[in-house]
């Protein structure tokens, strides 16, 4: 894929994730983000501390398996 496209990609991202109302889409959405290192922090993305924790987990998971 190209540097343009993922660029492209993200930015429709971050509008859908700006847009999306739905809990678990908005997590779905910020989880791409991270893997792409697009996310918005924590505070700014999730107003609900529950979401905030469980996105948390995920950037730990996420480490592990790097370090893996």
């Amino acid at each position: 894929i190209s540097p343009a496209a993922i660029e492209a990609g993200c930015e429709k991202m971050r509008i859908d994730f700006g847009l999306e109302k739905d809990r678990g889409r908005r997590f779905a959405l910020w989880s791409l983000m991270f893997m792409f290192g697009d996310a918005p922090d924590l505070d700014i993305a999730f107003s609900d501390e529950a979401d905030r924790n469980a996105a948390r987990d995920f950037m730990e998971l996420m480490e592990r398996a790097q370090d893996s």
